[in-house]
């Protein structure tokens, strides 16, 4: 019976995994997407959202653990660095570092969410058990 506990696990930690590196890439994709589309870059910064909730909802399904936010990072590695090396109608990197580090932000945002939504739920279980 402990051993198919441990299946399971494994199963559920590999599937974790799986979509935070699947959802990173294809966000990354849709931005890499409108980008090539020629969506001004101010209006590209909102992508920040998409990656803001796939990292709390990674968070939460793998009940707080860091690890798999940083799967979603290694998944938009590829298209980021790809990105950040275009060239804005100025001529310099600036917006494109700037349109990946929004999506940086989004991923430690969905992160730091997911970890107060965690404490706060913790506490107030806390209190219902001590009444």
């Amino acid at each position: 019976m402990k051993e198919e506990s441990n299946h399971r696990i494994s199963w559920k930690a590999i599937l974790i995994i799986l979509v935070a590196l699947i959802g990173g890439f294809l966000l990354s994709f849709l931005g890499f997407g409108l980008l090539w589309s020629g969506i001004p870059w101010h209006v590209q910064l909102i992508m920040i959202l998409p990656f803001l909730l796939l990292s709390h909802a990674v968070f939460r399904w793998s009940k707080g653990s860091i690890g798999s936010c940083a799967f979603i990072l290694i998944g938009t590695a590829p298209l980021g660095i790809l990105i950040s090396q275009f060239r804005d109608t100025n001529g310099s990197h600036l917006m494109p570092i700037l349109v990946v580090f929004s999506w940086i932000i989004g991923i430690f945002a969905g992160y730091y969410w997911g970890k107060l939504s965690q404490t706060t739920e913790s506490q107030s279980s806390e209190d219902i058990a001590s009444s």
